[in-house]
């Protein structure tokens, strides 16, 4: 169909933690009026790709209810206690199954925007690469895509590690895309949250 992208793209939100930095749960902070989390569900849900899938865990019952009216498909994780890679096995399992890849964002980047993803998307679209990845300056940052191929490889990590690894193991197969610190930057602690809320 003339205007949609020539791969299909899921976009998985990894939104389970507790937030032990922040002391709270930060996907909830409003910025701006609204929580922090649905800064990168409407940059999604604006973008290319095929589904919207948000990984939750953590005080489950209010992130799902900040998500209310949205189009997207909340995957719960019972095992989130046991670090990120649980949560990103859980997304891609959720994947539509005949989807080219995977576009993972952090659920705490607020100023991730539909063009960002979307670039993404092209950039994958054009290089075929098996990773396509953020970085700032020469520091490997979020988002990162991956390619269906390397789900596999992906479902067997474990621990509090995300893609970063399975990234590093292609990079000779990697897209780099490089964002400003603005765009690429999380909200992790205190400090970041009150720099996010007077960039918004």
């Amino acid at each position: 169909m003339e205007g949609r992208p020539a791969a299909s793209v899921s976009a998985v939100v990894l939104a389970a933690g507790c937030a032990t930095r922040m002391g709270r749960q930060k996907v909830l902070l409003p910025i701006d009026g609204q929580p922090l989390l649905r800064w990168v569900t409407d940059a999604a849900l604006a973008s290319a790709v095929r589904e919207t899938i948000v990984v939750i865990g953590c005080e489950a019952a209010r992130v799902t209810e900040a998500l209310e009216g949205q189009a997207v498909r909340v995957v719960f994780n019972g095992a989130y206690a046991g670090g990120l890679s649980t949560s990103v096995r859980a997304g891609i399992r959720a994947v539509d199954a005949t989807c080219d890849a995977a576009l993972f964002l952090m659920g705490d980047q607020p100023f991730v925007t539909a063009a960002v993803i979307d670039r993404f998307i092209a950039e994958f679209v054009e290089t075929r690469r098996s990773v396509v990845r953020a970085m700032v300056g020469d520091r490997p940052a979020n988002p990162v895509l991956m390619s269906a191929d390397l789900f596999p490889e992906i479902l067997q990590q474990d621990g509090d590690v995300g893609g970063r690894a399975v990234a590093a193991r292609h990079a000779t197969d990697a897209c780099l895309i490089q964002l400003d610190a603005r765009t690429a930057m999380d909200v992790d602690a205190p400090a970041d949250f009150e720099t996010a809320r007077s960039m918004a």
